[in-house]
């Protein structure tokens, strides 16, 4: 029924055989008959321009205004529910229709009536109906029902508010169209076969799609239930929509992110981790198996896998610290320098540098940090540490020889010298010419050990310049040794106990160690005690950091370590002067030692005996420029 007449509309509103309102496109009152006047107890003048969602309860609000945009929209639509009265609540039936005017809906007319105790029923099914209603728009997921009909087409006689949000289409339209004419293609192919799988299999269908509507580009996965009636035939079709489009954004945007992460570790030498510190686990980039050559087995693994591998001497520095940091402080930054052992069992210098990610309350979540190997580097200071240290050792050694120019060569060539002039005014055969000439040869026999022990320590310092290192098997140069001394050792009664690992081999030249050893062991044997036999033990032990120790120890007589100070190792320092020697075989044992990057230090007392200790570092073979 359609009101197009102005007339019939006037007569109509007059009339008091039903209770017949008029509203405008927002739902106010532009007319109401005396009977619907009386139905809401209110006078009719008191009514107009009121909007008749005020005479209505908040819980049906929603409901009445989309039936309003329905109505506006062409469609006839009943609401039964509860209307709000004075001082009471009056259950009633408002039938919606479109107002036409030159065939245009201008507003909405609308007949009501109280509900009769045997509408009630009805009302209550009806109640639920808008019950499930409001609760399907309350859903954010796309909900809709299909009515299959014959021929494979498929109505639309439900749609939640969220489908009409996602689609942009107005409330009024969807319900009673076909999907053909909601859903534009290629879509439209997509769904009317899953429509048709799930009648014929008679289960629920799932699929994926991306739909361009007016709104915006949507991802969803889509469900269609099939329902039965009670002939077992699919009568309707059940659809909700689930929005993926965060999510697949998300996911996405996560997916370039590894991306870019793995370029970036494919691009960098260093080891990239993340410790996750809620499972103790580090997740190692590609950069670990190619600087260390570990192979995982597992990644991630385990924290405390790396913490065994870290040098132990360093391990409560770095391992300790580095926990210390991340669960005792708020600190955000870490950076060590350690050594790490790689999987052939050599140790590699690596700069160490994380970040901590904390949470809202300082707590540490993970660290993301990279390892950079900088055993080159540490190297090279290394070689230039000992540059230093040989610089400074040469400026020594000048020292030295200004001091035997001046000293020990001038002393013997002056007294050559006079005796010399002696000689000239002397009468040959007299007993000033024999005791000069004795005199001169003595001096000039001084000169000639003098020239000699400088002869030899400039050789010394000429033969290190550009060796290369060899592997020393240090067990059999001892031997070597050994053997060279055995006739004194024997004639003295003395024993020589080596504890020497034969496959111990240290970077070095040869002839240096067996002068060493030669030097040390002749020493021991000159300078033994006279109320014990000589007993010398040598030792040589390696550290897990690859520090080399020999040790040479005698139960010799002894010195003032005290007296002696920085003298030990100098040239023509001796300090027994009952024992012959020239004060040169130390001197050269420390320069043999430094000349491979080793030190070498002593401990003596008087009476007790003497202990040399000689240490070579992983860097002592390395040949380093003047």
């Amino acid at each position: 029924m359609n009101l197009s007449d102005d007339s019939a509309s006037s007569k109509l509103f007059l009339n008091d055989t039903a209770a017949f309102f008029a509203l405008s496109p927002h739902g106010k009152i532009r007319q109401a008959s005396p009977l619907f006047a009386r139905l809401l107890s209110r006078e009719a003048a008191s009514l107009l321009g009121r909007n008749l969602s005020e005479y209505l309860p908040a819980p049906d609000l929603g409901r009445w205004q989309q039936l309003v945009s329905l109505a506006m929209a062409g469609e006839v639509v009943r609401y039964e529910g509860p209307v709000l009265l004075p001082g009471k609540v009056a259950e009633c039936r408002i039938t919606l229709f479109p107002l036409l005017a030159d065939s245009q809906i201008t507003g909405v007319y609308g007949v009501a009536s109280h509900l009769s105790e045997r509408d009630l029923p009805t009302r209550a099914v009806l109640a639920r109906e808008q019950q499930m209603s409001v609760i399907f728009d309350t859903i954010s997921d796309v909900t809709f029902v299909l009515q299959v009909e014959p021929g494979e087409q498929y109505r639309f006689v439900f749609t939640n508010l969220a489908f009409h949000k996602i689609t942009g289409l107005p409330l009024g339209r969807g319900v009673g169209s076909f999907v053909q004419d909601i859903i534009p293609e290629p879509s439209l192919t997509l769904v009317r076969s899953k429509y048709a799988e799930a009648v014929r299999t008679r289960q629920p269908v799932v699929w994926q799609e991306t739909t361009d509507y007016p709104t915006g580009r949507l991802i969803g996965e889509i469900t269609i239930t099939p329902v039965f009636n009670e002939a077992g035939e699919c009568c309707q079709l059940v659809g909700i929509v689930h929005d993926l489009t965060r999510q697949k954004r998300i996911e996405e945007d996560l997916r370039v992110s590894n991306e870019r992460f793995q370029y970036a570790i494919k691009a960098t030498t260093d080891a990239l981790y993340d410790w996750d510190m809620a499972t103790d686990m580090l997740y190692w980039g590609e950069g670990y198996e190619t600087l260390f050559g570990h192979r995982l087995r597992q990644n991630p693994e385990l924290f405390s896998q790396w913490a065994e591998h870290v040098l132990p001497a360093d391990a409560q520095r770095v391992v300790g610290g580095l926990r210390y940091l991340a669960y005792e402080t708020t600190q955000w930054h870490w950076q060590e320098e350690y050594r790490f052992q790689r999987a052939d069992g050599s140790w590699a210098w690596v700069y160490d540098r994380g970040y901590i990610v904390r949470d809202e309350q300082d707590r540490p979540l993970r660290m993301i940090g990279a390892m950079q190997d900088i055993s080159e580097r540490r190297a090279a200071q290394e070689r230039q540490r000992l540059l230093g240290e040989r610089l400074s050792r040469q400026n020594a050694d000048l020292q030295q020889f200004t001091y035997i120019v001046s000293h020990n060569l001038r002393a013997p060539l002056a007294n050559a010298l006079g005796f010399a002039q002696l000689l000239e005014r002397a009468a040959p055969g007299s007993d000033i010419f024999n005791n000069s000439l004795q005199n001169l040869h003595t001096s000039l026999r001084q000169l000639d050990g003098v020239l000699t022990d400088v002869n030899t320590i400039l050789s010394v310092r000429d033969q290190q310049e550009g060796y290369r290192p060899e592997l020393v098997p240090l067990a059999t140069v001892c031997a070597e040794a050994l053997q060279g001394v055995k006739q004194l050792l024997e004639s003295c009664g003395g024993q020589v106990h080596v504890a020497i690992a034969d496959e111990l081999r240290l970077p070095g030249r040869r002839a240096y160690f067996h002068s060493i050893f030669h030097n040390l062991l002749s020493n021991a044997i000159k300078y033994r005690a006279d109320d014990r036999p000589l007993r010398v033990d040598i030792e040589a032990t390696t550290d897990a950091a690859q520090f080399t120790t020999i040790t040479v120890r005698d139960n010799g007589r002894g010195f003032d370590l005290a007296t002696a100070g920085d003298n030990v190792f100098q040239l023509y320092r001796r300090f027994h002067p009952d024992q012959d020697g020239r004060g040169i075989g130390l001197f050269l044992v420390k320069a043999h030692v430094e000349s491979m990057g080793g030190r070498v230090s002593v401990e003596s007392q008087e009476g007790v005996g003497t202990q040399f200790l000689v240490y070579f570092s992983s860097y002592g073979h390395e040949n380093l420029p003047d």
